[in-house]
C-alpha cells in the first residue's frame, strides 16, 4: 500500500514533533495505526486473506461476539456507560474533508457488557 503525499508529510511532521505536542486524537490515531499494522501483518502470515481492520481489532478486544456502540448511540437506545469505562478504539467510515483529502477517523465504540440499562 502506498501512500499518498499528504500522508507522508504528516508521518515527517509526526515523527518530528514530540509526543506532548500532538493532541489528543493525533495520539489516538497513531496508536490505532501501530495496533492495525501489527494485526494486519499476523493476519498475513498465518495466511488470512480476506480481512477488514476493524474485523481484526473486534478478534483482538475479544469483541466477535458482542454489540458495539458509541455513547451516543447508547444513550439513544437508554443506556448508561458504567463509570470508569474506557471506551474501544475503531476506524471510522470514510470521510472527505473540506480540504479534499479522505480519511479514516477514529471511532470510540462501547461494549454491551460496559453499559447499564435502567
Amino acid at each position: 500500500m502506498t501512500r499518498t503525499v499528504y500522508q507522508e508529510a504528516i508521518a515527517l511532521r509526526n515523527a518530528d514533533r514530540n509526543q506532548t505536542e500532538l493532541t489528543k486524537i493525533q495520539q489516538y490515531r497513531i496508536q490505532l495505526k501501530s495496533i492495525t499494522d501489527r494485526l494486519r501483518d499476523m493476519a498475513q502470515v498465518s495466511g488470512r486473506t480476506t480481512f477488514t481492520c476493524n474485523e481484526l481489532l473486534r478478534e483482538c478486544y475479544q469483541l466477535t461476539n458482542t454489540e458495539l456502540d458509541t455513547y451516543e448511540g447508547w444513550s439513544a437506545k437508554g443506556g448508561q456507560v458504567r463509570k470508569g469505562q474506557h471506551a474501544y478504539l475503531f476506524w471510522g467510515k470514510r470521510t472527505r474533508s473540506n480540504a479534499g483529502y479522505a480519511y479514516y477517523p477514529v471511532q470510540f465504540l462501547f461494549a454491551r457488557e460496559q453499559v447499564a440499562f435502567n
